[in-house]
Order: C-alpha cells, then sequence, then structure tokens
C-alpha cells in the first residue's frame, strides 16, 4: 500500500504557508532585540533570514524533483550519500527539529491563550533543572499536550481530511494577516519616531555578531519552508508543483514578516518589546486599544493551530520513511487500511512530541532547534553536487548553480559558529542530541542491511 498522490499546488502552497507562518513573527522579534537594538537592523534580519530561505528552498527543489517521496531530508541524504546520514537526519526530526517544534508551538498557543483568559493560573505545580536546562509542569503543558493529541487525531483520518482543515486555517490566517496589515498601516496608532531615532544605514560589518545572534531566531521562524519535500509522495506532478510552490511560499513569506515587523516596531516602544515573548500582541495594544488584546491573541492562537497541523503531516511521514528503509521501529511503516495515513507514525511522534512541552524556557528550545536545522540542512544543500557526480539528472534547473547551494551552506555554518560562541550550552544539546543518532543507526542496521539483500 502507497501513499497518494492528491495534493494540488494550492494544497501544497497552503501546507508550505502554515507551516513557515507560526509563532515565530509574533514572538521572536522581542529575542532579536536583545541582540539588535537598532529596528533597521531587526528588519535586515528578517530579510537576510527571508533571502536564505529562499536560496535553501531552490537548492531544495532539485533534489526533491530527482526524488518525488515522502520524507523529505532523509530520502535525499540516503540516496547522495549513506544510510547512517539519512537516519542522522531522521533522528534529529524526531529528537529535536519536528518534535520540538511542534512543542513550541503547542506552547506558544498555551502562552496566548491566556492573554485571552487573564485570570487564569498560569503557576507550574512543578520545577527542576538538568544539565543547563530548566524543566517545568503546569497548565501551560497540559494544554500543549492536548493540543498536540487533537490534531494527530485529525491527521488519522486521512490527508484529505487534514488538508481541508489545513485549508480552512490557511484562509482565515491569510486573510486576518492582510486586515491586520491593511488596519495597522491606514488606522493604527503609529510612531515611526521608534526608527528615526536610529541610523538607516546602520555599519553592518561592526554589528555583525549581534546580526547573526539575530538572525537565529529568524531562522526559526522562516522554518517550514522545506514542508512541501516531507510529502512529496502525495504531490500532483511533483516536478512542477514542487518548486513552484516552494518559490510562491517563502516569497509571500518574506513580504508578510517584513511588514509585520515594520508594524510591530513602529508602534510601541523597543524597550517594551525587547525580551517579551507576546510582541505582538504588545505591538496591537499599541496600535489599536487594549480592547483589541483578546482579539488579536485568538488570532495568534488561530495562526499556530495551522502551523502544528502542517507540522505533524510533515514530521509523521519522515519517521514513515525510515520504518520502510528498515532504520526505525517497523511498525511506524504501517498505513491505515481505510485512511492510507501513517497512523502510528502520527501517534508516536505525538507522544514524543510531549515530552518537549516540559522544556521550561523557549528561547533555549529556538537555539537547540535551530543549530540542529543549520547543520542537517547544510548537509541536504549539498546533495546537488554529489548527484550531480552520480549522473543524476533533473528537469530543474537551481537558478545562479553552483553557486546557490554553496552559499546557503557558508552562511548556515557561519551562525553555527556565532551561535556556538555566545550559547555553548544551547548548541552542544543540539548537536549531541544529533550525534546520538550514530549508535542508535547501529542498532537498526542489520535490519536495513536484510531489506536491501531482500531477505
Amino acid at each position: 500500500m502507497e501513499l497518494k498522490r492528491s495534493l494540488s499546488l494550492l494544497d501544497s502552497v497552503s501546507l508550505m504557508f502554515s507551516s513557515m507562518v507560526g509563532s515565530g513573527v509574533f514572538f521572536t522579534t522581542g529575542f532579536i532585540l536583545n541582540h539588535v537594538e537598532n529596528p533597521w537592523l531587526v528588519i535586515f534580519c528578517w530579510v537576510l533570514g527571508g533571502v536564505f530561505a529562499v536560496i535553501g528552498a531552490l537548492t531544495y527543489s532539485m533534489p526533491a524533483v530527482i526524488f518525488p517521496q515522502a520524507g523529505g531530508d532523509y530520502v535525499y541524504l540516503k540516496n547522495a550519500y549513506h544510510p547512517m546520514i539519512a537516519f542522522m537526519s531522521g533522528w534529529a526530526a524526531l529528537t529535536i527539529t519536528f518534535s520540538a517544534s511542534i512543542s513550541v508551538i503547542g506552547m506558544a498557543f498555551s502562552k496566548h491563550l491566556f492573554f485571552i483568559f487573564p485570570n487564569l493560573d498560569i503557576e507550574p505545580f512543578l520545577h527542576a533543572k538538568f544539565a543547563g536546562l530548566s524543566f517545568t509542569f503546569g497548565p501551560i503543558q497540559i494544554i500543549g499536550v492536548l493540543l498536540i493529541g487533537l490534531f494527530t487525531f485529525f491527521n488519522y483520518f486521512g490527508i484529505r481530511r487534514a488538508i481541508l482543515v489545513q485549508n480552512t486555517l490557511t484562509f482565515v490566517k491569510v486573510t486576518g494577516f492582510i486586515f491586520l496589515i491593511l488596519a495597522g498601516f491606514m488606522w493604527g496608532n503609529r510612531n515611526f519616531e521608534y526608527f528615526a531615532k536610529y541610523s538607516l544605514f546602520p555599519d553592518i560589518f561592526q554589528n555583525w555578531n549581534s546580526i547573526l545572534l539575530g538572525v537565529v531566531p529568524v531562522t526559526f521562524s522562516y522554518y517550514g519552508w522545506n514542508m512541501i519535500t516531507y510529502v512529496a509522495g502525495e504531490v500532483k506532478q511533483p516536478n512542477k508543483v514542487i518548486p513552484l510552490s516552494i518559490l510562491i511560499s517563502c516569497v509571500l513569506v518574506l513580504v508578510l514578516y517584513v511588514l509585520l515587523n515594520i508594524l510591530f516596531m513602529s508602534s510601541a516602544p523597543l524597550s517594551e518589546l525587547k525580551s517579551q515573548e507576546g510582541a505582538g500582541v504588545i505591538s496591537a495594544v499599541y496600535l489599536f486599544g487594549p480592547s483589541v488584546k483578546v482579539l488579536i491573541s485568538g488570532f495568534i492562537c488561530w495562526i499556530l493551530l495551522g502551523s502544528m497541523s502542517a507540522m505533524i503531516i510533515g514530521g509523521s511521514r519522515i519517521y514513515y520513511a525510515m520504518s520502510i528503509d528498515g532504520l526505525f521501529f517497523k511498525t511506524l511503516k504501517n498505513l491505515h487500511p481505510k485512511y492510507h495515513t501513517p497512523y502510528k507514525a502520527l501517534i508516536f511522534q505525538a507522544f514524543y512530541s510531549s515530552i518537549f512541552m516540559f522544556v521550561r524556557e523557549l528561547e533555549s528550545l529556538l537555539y537547540l532547534i535551530t543549530v540542529s536545522i543549520l547543520f542537517l540542512s547544510s548537509m541536504t544543500a549539498f546533495t546537488p553536487y554529489v548527484l550531480a557526480k552520480k549522473n543524476y539528472v533533473s528537469e530543474y534547473k537551481i537558478p545562479g548553480y553552483p553557486i546557490t547551494p554553496l552559499l546557503f551552506i557558508l552562511f548556515n555554518f557561519l551562525v553555527i559558529g556565532i551561535l556556538t560562541y555566545n550559547k555553548p550550552s544551547e548548541t552542544l544539546w543540539g548537536l549531541c542530541i544529533v550525534l546520538t543518532s550514530i549508535p542508535v543507526y547501529f542498532m537498526f542496521k542489520g535490519t536495513f542491511t536484510k531489506k536491501n539483500n531482500g531477505n
């Protein structure tokens, strides 16, 4: 039994857009301001991160067109390098990138929900600290876990039903964003003096360390630009739809993020946005008054629902692809006899993602996720060179090749270097979790070998 090709271009763009536009844009600006005080440099961070997301997406399109299968990076790395490298990517998706991202979305949803109901008690029941990370358990974690379970339930009953939910969430999301931006610029209480205090052309080279640290949460906010590659096995006309959906989504999100951040930072004093996880809500209150706080919080919660739905769809397909190869629990390759969904992979992912809900510090999770993404996406970005040497031919040509993938790789390692220097604990956690894939791989290696030998 195989996955069905039922996703159109509109479905693909909807999935990409929802996976990219989520929790990030509404809280990472506060984290960026911790490192970059000039609002023009903050905008530069968003543009820089967006440009490299587009470059990465254009690079990923080539292996995605050659191997239009479920699994994304895992499939490309397996064919370009070695099953162990592919397993490293899949293991990172499980242990950090997808699972922790789903948890971040759940955590952000819970916190914004309490903006709507401020009288509810959100104090955690338990606290603990281990190896530099803080852990907690309370109402925020309970709501997040329930949300993960809800969207896993939706996905259980088929990709078409999940995409119907996804498209509904995306339609309201897009409409809301357009209204928010238009209303903010036309009727909002904006004050561009917050920008006027700072130089329009700051010295980028003098601030390069701060800029790269600011780009780290930006990179997380754009994460999702490769989402369509994880469900490539369910995309109609993958040769055309995959690269086109990637390009359309990335450009739309780049424009959206820049406009939103101009709106945010022209609405409230930067000192009040700095370090705040609810920067979007704070800005909205300054723009439209306190009465809008509940409405904006509700809209942000809606946005987060779409992001979680997309991440759950994409992540489960990775574990399904790994299981088919014999490189993960064999039961995860089972498709539902009626709904044709990798239902056991979905349930497994829901359980594991819920564990990350107990990490207390949202910013720590962002850094931990991002360093893993940068490291593994650099290896995937190098696959076009390897595949070309192996004589794989693609109808799709990467614009600017062979320079484009190289620029993406160099940028990633530059950010990893800065992150290692400034956030060594989070960086080491991220890299160590990725490297634990090596001993785990050898646990499953025998099954993989038997499969390839036809046993």
